[in-house]
């Protein structure tokens, strides 16, 4: 811009120079003749323009740096007071950056990771487990929760990670110690546990055995009616079917909340019957698909997967409206899985899943078989629980 300004300068100059005029007197006679010289123009003097800053300027400045700062110093005051691990990862495993709190009773520092991978830190299954929902963060861009166990110096720590995309091609990761949450989770389950074997056993025992003694009553009302051929053993007859379906309905109750099948590590069996109880109480239907070959070894196991499986048909049930519900129990690779799949409305949003009971303690379950929880919307619609896990796992 200045250089095209000063050529104008310059054109402006030469065109208003001045003009002077010289008289020829060569030869007499002659009129003297007029010759126009133009003298040359003065250069032009070039001043320094400087940028022209406003006061309105300078303020927007001030309040931008301002601005800055305030943000700068709030994450500064963020981090100091976390008492989580943070971690920038990226999609390889790598880690980029770590910041751990003051005096952390892991003595973890930036130089013992930053810079090494993932699967060079941690044990395989663990490690196998954060690739698997760094992969998934990537490629859904949703954030990722996922929990683990790991042994540290003289205790069982449990530890919840939550990774989000942070942009250029990494992830942060918080990762949280939830020790004294998961023992309180665990004791409310035991605590579940106990109360439902307590009653199982109550209603098989006491109400159940109350029955079958009307059902052999009422078997010989029936009898008696018949044999003096009075018109009422049509109604003594109805009283005994009723009888024995309530009988029925009780039993499957109680196998229900006393999975005694469970303990003798017959978890295909089990389901089956689960399947069955569960087309008579809610009038769905619900089938089950085994793979024979697969066998589950650990009795704790097999009651968590039970367990797993009945709280997914009720929140089919309740929550989801569902009139089909099928079950599969079969392998996927070195793994085994275990899926339940209906036909109702859906799940709720990401955000919504883990506020319930029943789903943290369903995730929880699936963590003591050393597996892997994960809820997804199904094809055509309804909902798909998958528990993956190692059949023959030391965590079980």
């Amino acid at each position: 811009m200045l250089s095209a300004r000063n050529d104008s300068l310059e054109r402006w100059n030469c065109e208003l120079a001045p003009m002077t005029t010289a008289k020829d007197f060569s030869g007499s006679g002659h009129r003297p003749q007029e010759t126009r010289i133009a003298t040359a123009a003065p250069r032009p003097v070039l001043a320094t323009v400087e940028p022209m800053t406003s006061t309105d300027d300078k303020a927007e400045l001030a309040r931008v740096r301002e601005a800055l700062q305030r943000t700068e110093e709030y994450n500064r005051a963020l981090l100091d007071t976390a008492s989580d691990l943070i971690f920038e990862v990226r999609k390889d495993g790598l880690i980029l950056s770590l910041h751990a709190p003051k005096n952390n009773e892991f003595a973890l520092t930036s130089e013992a990771v930053v810079g090494h991978r993932v699967m060079d830190l941690l044990t395989t299954p663990i490690a196998q487990l954060v690739m698997h929902y760094l992969e998934k963060a990537f490629r859904t861009g949703a954030t990722q929760t996922f929990s683990c166990q790991y042994l540290l110096p003289g205790k069982l720590r449990y530890f919840e990670t939550h990774l989000s995309l942070r942009g250029g091609g990494t992830v942060l990761a918080v990762v949280r110690d939830v020790t004294d949450r998961e023992t309180l989770e665990k004791e409310v389950v035991e605590s579940s546990n106990r109360v439902q074997t307590r009653i199982g056993q109550d209603i098989h025992d006491g109400l159940g055995q109350h029955l079958t003694g009307i059902t052999f009553l009422c078997r010989a009302l029936e009898k008696n009616l018949a044999s003096k051929k009075l018109p009422e053993v049509a109604e003594a007859a109805e009283i005994s079917k009723l009888v024995i379906e309530a009988l029925s309905q009780t039993r499957n109750l109680a196998r229900g909340l006393f999975p005694v099948e469970v303990e003798s590590t017959r978890l295909c069996q089990s389901l089956r019957e689960l399947a069955s109880s569960a087309e008579q109480l809610f009038q769905i239907s619900c089938s089950v698909e085994c793979d024979s070959n697969l066998a589950v070894d650990n009795k704790n196991a097999s009651t968590h997967l039970f367990r797993l499986a009945q709280e997914a048909i009720n929140n089919a049930v309740k929550h989801g409206k569902a009139h089909r519900v099928s079950l599969l129990l079969g392998t996927a690779g070195d793994k085994a899985v275990l899926r339940i799949t209906d036909d109702g409305t859906g799940f709720p949003p990401e955000g919504a899943r883990r506020t319930g009971l029943g789903l943290r303690i369903m995730t929880y379950r699936a963590q003591k078989v050393g597996g892997t929880l994960d809820i997804q919307p199904g094809q055509h619609g309804g909902t798909v629980v998958s528990c993956t896990f190692n059949p023959h796992s030391d965590e079980n």
